[in-house]
């Protein structure tokens, strides 16, 4: 079992919040609901695995994945 974080990186914002999910697929998800702009990190304990990056406009966004 994987232990996965995902981890906010909004715009403008001096915080950043993260929350642990059991997998890729959960993370994904997460991003999508959670994230309304800026970007998001999927990190495996201190390792990235992902950087995500939401684009596009609000009827059609899209991920960035790096």
């Amino acid at each position: 079992m994987q232990d996965l974080t995902v981890r906010f990186c909004l715009e403008g914002a001096a915080a950043k919040h993260s929350l642990h999910v059991p997998d890729i697929t959960t993370a994904l998800v997460v991003a999508q609901i959670n994230a309304d702009d800026g970007s998001a990190e999927i990190r495996e304990g201190e390792r990235l695995v992902a950087k995500l990056e939401k684009r596009g406009q609000s009827q059609a966004p899209f991920w960035v994945v790096g």
